[in-house]
């Protein structure tokens, strides 16, 4: 009973996220939705899986379900490796696309690097730490605050 009761939580679960995923893939929904209410009836109802395993072939309605079970994750794992597939796909033709998008010619890439060189001395050049050491009339600034003497013989 508590197997049951387990069980039916769980397709309970599943039929939930076939409703809520019926408008983004509605055929993955529906077959869910059916396999989830084929789960729910043979969890409350045992016999009838023996019984539909004995139509069909089979000796057992565990042996069944575990067939059944085995095909429909095989199916999953296949759309999964060919989502994945495509995305990778996708994400290739995307990096084309911006690197022939930011590509340069020979002499326009030496141009534009010798301009990044120049700028970037420049800058080096025109920071504060390097200015001030290069620039000799620079005098460190004297503190104004003045330092009490502390007598030895009061701590």
């Amino acid at each position: 009973m508590i197997a049951q009761a387990i069980l039916s939580f769980l397709l309970c679960g599943v039929l939930v996220y076939s409703w809520a995923e019926y408008r983004r893939s509605p055929a993955v929904a529906l077959l869910s939705f059916i396999v989830s209410l084929a789960g729910l009836y043979f969890v409350w109802m045992p016999s009838h899986s023996t019984h539909v395993a004995e139509f069909i072939g089979i000796g057992r309605g565990v042996d069944l379900i575990m067939y059944l079970w085995v095909c429909i994750s095989l199916i999953v794992l296949l759309n999964l490796h060919l989502k994945l597939r495509s995305q990778h796909e996708l994400i290739t033709a995307l990096a084309r696309a911006i690197a022939l998008a930011n590509a340069y010619s020979a002499t326009e890439g030496a141009r534009l690097r010798s301009t990044e060189h120049d700028a970037s001395i420049r800058n080096r050049a025109d920071r504060p730490a390097l200015r001030l050491a290069r620039d000799a009339s620079y005098k460190e600034p004297t503190s104004t605050v003045r330092t009490a003497a502390v007598d030895p013989t009061l701590l």
